[in-house]
């Protein structure tokens, strides 16, 4: 009985060698196509990374204002303290993480508020985040018995 195939091992060999040659230089292409690809994906990672990184920065600002905000007396004078704190604690935390930096506050009945917002960092051109975070909470004030109405204003229960 005879066996199929090479009759010789070395022609084998010498055949597996040849085909062997013809895919040298292979992964180099397909590293040099691979790679702005993966590069790109690493940029896009760190993008957003950032974002939100901004993000909870903001949220951090306008926690920090609206607790000064809120333990500030009734009247005016309250919204230029909360501003400044938040504005402080960014350009303590991250001043060059959001740009176009804008610090509102308001009061609504008896709670104040805080937002921080901007542009979060730019990693990939042309990729521009808005950034808002707010933060509000109950005035901090001695709340006597006035029945209806609100209570912390100057004058009430009087």
């Amino acid at each position: 009985m005879r066996c199929r195939g090479p009759a010789r091992p070395a022609a084998a060999l010498a055949a597996a060698r040849r085909r062997l040659r013809s895919d040298a230089g292979v992964s180099s292409i397909e590293w040099a196509l691979l790679t702005p690809v993966l590069i790109l994906v690493l940029l896009v990672v760190v993008q957003f990374t950032m974002v939100f990184h901004a993000r909870q920065v903001a949220l951090a600002a306008a926690q920090s204002g609206a607790r000064v905000a809120r333990t500030q007396p009734v009247g005016g004078g309250w919204q230029d303290a909360a501003v400044a704190k938040a504005t402080g604690d960014i350009d303590h935390i991250g001043p060059h993480l959001i740009s176009g930096l804008h610090v509102d506050t308001g009061e609504v009945n008896d709670e104040r508020w805080v937002q921080v917002s901007g542009t979060a960092v730019q990693v990939i051109p042309f990729m521009t985040f808005h950034v808002s975070q707010r933060s509000q909470g109950p005035i901090e004030c001695f709340r006597p018995d006035v029945g209806a109405g609100l209570a912390c204003r100057r004058g009430a229960g009087r």
